[in-house]
């Protein structure tokens, strides 16, 4: 394992995924349980509780490893699971400091298929991921998510699974790693779903957790969401809203200053389950040709049910959009809602269908290179979204099925 080649290779990672760019609050929903990395387990194998954290539900997420310390020699670690009969999808995080970079370098699934195969970091071609496996995944700063199945080779079998988890700082190897591990379960692949979603408020747009909520600017923002997602069946759920430091209103991710980390790391687990989403008056990059862009996603995907993490949320600049006459910011794609819409993309695992480069693209066979009627082109501006990236979004734990 050469983990300088792996360090450069997340540099490059991170550079491309951001390119995309606790004072109280009004509540919509009660407190729910969240994975804690303060439970840890002994040892490096685990099959967890067992309990599902929604209850009842025809599918339902369960803890298959919470929160494992994995002791690593080498800045290489081993994981074993067992994944039941009736599995739909598998959720890893693998998660540390802020300071380091984590991921899988292997998955063997119990038929023997390599989900993620080895040492696919040092391979032509993976340098924004692993294009060349059966699953698609990624390595991140604070915490890496990757969510079996993400492509249409993807497959998930019962038994146990054997992964490879590795973590670094700086180009160094490091000691420990934590590992969670979630499956969404049931009898039949979902067709719909809500996500309930955080929201944190810096002051920006003169929004806050009191006013938000009767605002009617937002509530178009959130119909937007509701409009573009339910052509593939997910809706919002519960809602929550929180205000948060007036300083961090103007957030960086210009790499001399970085301080996205330092804000979404706010993302609270008392809110309960769901996608943490924070407005900020402006989102800065340090680039003199694009100083500032409409919305970031701190990891793609980001890791479920883990909050507080530099991973733990997408971030929302009202200055771009606002630039919208008012008359139209109800019309205009450029608006908040959309924004929201595209970093949610990002939030729940897709990347860009195609890069500004018009050269990098994402793992679906179905999104046409280029095309910026897509939801999750670079642009941002689209409403489509593939029946695979659909399937992809409902794999995500953080989508969640009544009965």
């Amino acid at each position: 394992m050469r983990l300088f080649d792996v360090y450069m290779h997340g540099i490059l990672c991170l550079v491309l995924l951001l390119g995309c760019g606790d004072s109280g609050g009004n509540h919509r929903t009660p407190d729910a349980p969240s994975v804690s990395d303060q439970d840890t387990l002994a040892g490096d194998t685990a099959t967890g509780s067992d309990t599902p954290r929604q209850s009842p539900r025809a599918i339902s997420t369960t803890v298959l490893v919470d929160s494992l310390a994995v002791n690593l020699n080498g800045g290489v670690g081993d994981v074993l699971f067992d994944a039941p009969d009736d599995t739909l999808s598998l959720t890893i995080i693998v998660h540390g400091t802020a300071n380091g970079w984590y991921g899988i370098d292997s998955w063997i699934d119990p038929t023997g298929i390599a989900l993620i195969t080895p040492d696919w970091v040092t391979e032509a071609g993976n340098e924004r991921g692993c294009f060349s496996c059966p699953v698609f995944t990624t390595q991140g700063a604070g915490a890496s998510t990757t969510i079996n199945p993400n492509r249409p080779e993807s497959v998930v079998n019962p038994g146990t699974h054997t992964l490879q988890v590795v973590g670094f700082e700086g180009g160094f190897a490091t000691d420990m790693a934590w590992v969670t591990v979630l499956a969404k379960r049931g009898d039949a692949w979902p067709v719909q779903g809500t996500v309930d979603l955080h929201f944190y408020f810096t002051g920006a747009q003169d929004w806050t957790a009191s006013t938000a909520p009767d605002d009617s600017y937002f509530d178009a923002v959130i119909a937007r969401f509701n409009a573009l997602y339910s052509a593939i069946g997910i809706q919002v759920g519960e809602m929550t809203f929180r205000d948060i430091d007036p300083e961090l209103r103007t957030v960086s991710i210009d790499p001399a200053n970085d301080t996205l980390g330092a804000l979404v790391a706010n993302s609270q687990a008392s809110l309960g389950d769901g996608a943490h989403i924070f407005f900020v008056e402006e989102i800065l990059t340090g680039d003199p040709e694009y100083p500032s862009i409409p919305g970031v996603a701190a990891a793609v995907p980001n890791p479920p049910f883990l909050t507080g993490t530099i991973a733990s949320g997408v971030v929302i600049s009202t200055k771009g959009p606002l630039s919208v006459p008012p008359e139209r910011r109800f019309l205009d794609p450029p608006a908040i809602g959309q924004t929201l819409c595209h970093e949610m993309g990002h939030l729940l695992g897709l990347f860009h269908t195609s890069e500004y480069d018009e050269v990098s693209h994402d793992q679906f066979a179905d999104t046409p290179e280029n095309d910026n009627t897509y939801l999750m082109h670079a642009d941002g501006t689209g409403p489509k979204i593939s029946d695979q990236q659909a399937r992809a979004l409902l794999a995500n734990p953080l989508v969640m099925h009544d009965e």
